[in-house]
């Protein structure tokens, strides 16, 4: 375990994430400004004050305390710990697994000219990652990583734990109402978190290892902002080693119209409330289970039928429809 002095803290936070608005590292700058009496309280004050994490009373209350007492002791130390609090299980496999299908995009782009994608992910939009467009066409992606295999799938829901994925069914509804042709590319990789302990972490240096440890352990003021900043920067400075070691599973599609009618038809893929990381207090929430093999399409197909056809081809039959006979009891 990567242990820190304020100091060491301090240079690995203005290393690895100078710009980011998290406040420590705020304090951190302050607190080596203190230290070699680079700047006068006052700036210093001034300083925090302007990040708009602490009011210039309390500012100046603080900076004569940093030099001899340190910063670290200023920030939120963690108090949860597990799999929704850690960046490793959290984060890391959702930006791999974007990168991922970046490439993806990247090689659509190389063999239809037309098409090119917007990224939605600082849009603060919860519910598209990546949108495709052509000609006016548009087609939201919502990018996943199946990280963890569904042991109980057979018994609960009928399907193998193997050709099992979850959707949420709120997020999927939302899709419907606010993003209709939404489609969710799942990467369905079980050993993606393994790999992450097994290559990606002895990649950091010694700055990095030191800001993946403080990550770690505390939080406070726009913590996600400087989550972010380390996930996607780390994923992109070290993406040509993380490729050679990591699998490269296949992408499969399905629209959110299609994992509603799923669960329309068949309401026992919901077996009861999903807990994501249950140790944490974490939200619950309610997935509906998609059959890999027989209820999505490989990304191979969508990128043929876009390079033959167009984004309008996925785009119908998303929106594909037929007419039925239903029971509509009065009584």
């Amino acid at each position: 375990m990567t242990r820190y002095t304020d100091a060491e803290a301090a240079r690995a936070i203005i290393a690895v994430l100078h710009d980011s608005r998290w406040v420590g590292a705020g304090l951190a700058q302050a607190y080596l400004w203190a230290i070699n009496g680079d700047r006068a309280t006052e700036d210093i004050a001034r300083y925090l004050y302007e990040l708009n994490c602490y009011s210039l009373a309390k500012a100046k209350e603080l900076v004569p305390t940093l030099a001899k007492d340190g910063f670290l002791s200023h920030i939120k130390a963690r108090t949860k710990t597990g799999s929704a609090e850690n960046p490793i299980t959290k984060m890391f496999p959702a930006a791999i697994t974007e990168q991922r299908f970046l490439e993806q995009v990247d090689a659509l782009r190389a063999k239809r000219g037309t098409v090119d994608y917007e990224d939605d992910r600082e849009s603060g939009h919860t519910l598209v990652d990546f949108t495709l467009t052509e000609s006016g066409l548009r087609l939201p992606i919502n990018v996943k990583n199946a990280g963890t295999r569904f042991e109980s799938a057979k018994q609960l829901v009928g399907l193998e734990p193997d050709d099992c994925i979850p959707i949420p069914v709120y997020k999927a509804y939302d899709a419907i109402e606010k993003e209709p042709n939404l489609l969710y590319a799942v990467a369905v990789d079980y050993g993606l978190v393994d790999s992450i302990n097994a290559h990606l972490i002895p990649l950091f240096d010694e700055n990095e290892a030191i800001v993946w440890r403080i990550l770690n352990d505390y939080s406070g003021t726009r913590i996600r902002d400087a989550e972010d900043k380390f996930v996607y920067g780390i994923t992109t400075r070290h993406w040509d080693s993380i490729r050679e070691g990591f699998a490269d599973p296949e992408f499969r599609l399905v629209s959110a119209r299609k994992s509603i009618r799923i669960l329309q038809n068949q309401p026992k893929r919901t077996p009861g409330i999903g807990l994501r990381a249950w140790g944490t207090g974490a939200s619950a929430e309610v997935n509906v289970h998609i059959s890999i093999a027989g209820e999505t399409k490989p990304w191979r197909e969508i990128f043929d039928r876009i390079v033959q056809n167009s984004l309008g081809d996925i785009i119908e039959a998303i929106n594909r429809k037929k007419t039925e006979v239903v029971h509509d009891p009065e009584i």
